[in-house]
């Protein structure tokens, strides 16, 4: 959906492990779109975006019936659902909260040249209820309480009162601009305590009273960098005290604004970090096991274990077995720049033997040359996209390679292994062993300069057209 977006407005789409990042600065307005999946079955959609006309969105329910909880924190939206005639507004400060039923609908129009910014929470009930961590079956079985009574043959909608404690929750969210490791906690800590006071307002149909630690905004702002801090020395020995002087507060203060902005003490918000510091190099390094154990901060392997399945429902070992598997679909997709005396008999001599190679590795995607660039996204089994990849970094008929996205996906976009051509004119033409199919990337080309042409921000925009396109052969 993030990619319709970006699609749709010509934006740039950042695309992170866990969070995606939409930057928007055209005709069509300012500002960003962020995606964080805080967990399988919990993710929030931030909007910190101005657009220059009204825009219109159309949300067909899935038929998971998932839960969407939402809060203001400036502007406005008017909403409808299918069977109803008139718009609603909701206004700034305000909290929502609608539960979806499968085959309906619900259209949302954010109004042009006003600073909206809002956050959604989404929540699919059946993937909680599979999860085996403590946290998400607890959030599954309260929402079911909470909405046992609601009507299951129509969408449920409720608007809330204005509530300042849930604003302070959405506020941090919102302001937030980093997608990476560090911006990502900051962020999970926010999202449970917005869903637990917009639960709480619920519950109770009443304002919820202001609340605010007793530090000021500057102070807050030095707690929120204390993961830049702590994954810089991930491996030593960190006490509160210490902490506390580095950030020049006293440890009283430390910990009134670590539970404020995380919903953590100050020690669990460091196991948290170590712990996702772990999954991360289990992801991108070699590292073994034991390692990572040690070099995140813990003498015991069998601590570590522990308080790995306790945040990720499984034991160190059985994750990097399920992401480490050969077997498993991976994505790489680069750009970079062809030397100055390639010919057209090296680019044919490209796609005949990437042909008879990729299809005896079962590897799918697509490669465009243009001008002097290369852009291309493999897929398959992730060691032979390794394997491909590390050649291709070798390879001599080209240089400057900039990774744009790599990591492992749900299902292929391409049924079949294609070379695009693109012509000047702007028509991307893709064969698919016999047969045509053709995108108009005229719009992101167009009569760019050499400079443009290379930068990463363009062809992250062709990707985004590409898997949002209907290229998967049938044939």
């Amino acid at each position: 959906m993030l990619r319709q977006f970006a699609v749709d407005l010509n934006a740039d789409l950042i695309e992170d492990h866990g969070a995606s990042k939409l930057i928007l600065d055209n005709d069509r307005g300012t500002g960003r779109i962020s995606l964080y999946e805080v967990f399988p079955g919990l993710t929030a959609w931030v909007y910190n975006i101005k657009f220059s006309e009204k825009y219109h969105i159309n949300t067909e329910f899935a038929v998971e019936r998932p839960y969407y909880f939402g809060y203001h924190v400036s502007g406005f939206q008017q909403t409808k659902f299918s069977n109803e005639d008139e718009y609603r507004k909701i206004g700034e400060g305000q909290n929502f909260i609608v539960v979806s039923e499968p085959d309906n609908s619900s259209e949302f129009i954010i109004p042009s040249n006003i600073k909206y910014q809002c956050c959604y929470l989404i929540i699919n009930p059946n993937q909680l209820k599979d999860s085996p961590t403590k946290i998400k079956g607890q959030l599954e079985q309260n929402l079911s309480e909470i909405f046992a009574e609601v009507d299951t043959e129509e969408p449920y909608r409720y608007f809330g009162n204005i509530d300042l404690r849930t604003g302070l929750f959405a506020e941090i969210i919102v302001k937030n601009q980093r997608t990476d490791l560090v911006g990502r906690l900051l962020t999970e800590g926010a999202i449970l305590n917005m869903l637990a006071s917009q639960i709480e307002a619920h519950d109770h149909d009443m304002n919820t009273k202001s609340f605010q630690p007793e530090l000021s905004k500057s102070e807050l702002v030095k707690i929120s960098s204390i993961g830049d801090y702590l994954k810089e020395n991930i491996g030593g020995k960190v006490t509160i005290k210490n902490l506390a002087e580095h950030l020049g507060l006293s440890p009283k203060k430390l910990q009134s604004g670590v539970r404020f902005l995380y919903g953590y003490s100050v020690n669990q918000y460091l196991t948290n970090l170590r712990m996702e510091v772990a999954r991360e190099r289990i992801h991108t390094t070699d590292q073994s096991l034991s390692e990572i154990c040690y070099t995140v901060g813990f003498s015991s392997k069998s601590y570590f274990s522990k308080l790995f399945r306790e945040r990720f429902g499984m034991l160190p070992r059985d994750y990097k077995n399920s992401f480490k598997k050969d077997n498993l679909l991976f994505e790489v997709t680069y750009r970079s720049m062809a030397k100055a005396d390639i010919s057209n008999a090296d680019i044919e001599e490209i796609l005949r033997t990437s042909r008879v190679s990729n299809r005896a590795h079962n590897i799918t995607g697509s490669l465009i040359y243009h001008r002097k660039v290369f852009f291309q996204l493999i897929e398959g089994p992730k060691r032979e996209i390794l394997e491909l990849y590390d050649k291709i970094k070798n390879d001599s008929r080209h240089f400057d390679i900039a990774t744009m996205w790599q990591g492992a996906k749900p299902s292929r976009d391409f049924a079949d292994w294609s070379l695009a051509m693109l012509s000047d004119s702007g028509i991307l033409n893709i064969p698919h062993e016999g047969s045509t199919k053709n995108l108009n990337l005229g719009h992101l080309m167009g009569d760019i300069d050499d400079h443009s042409l290379v930068s990463q921000n363009l062809w992250r925009k062709v990707r985004n057209e590409i898997k949002t396109s209907s290229l998967v052969s049938t044939e």
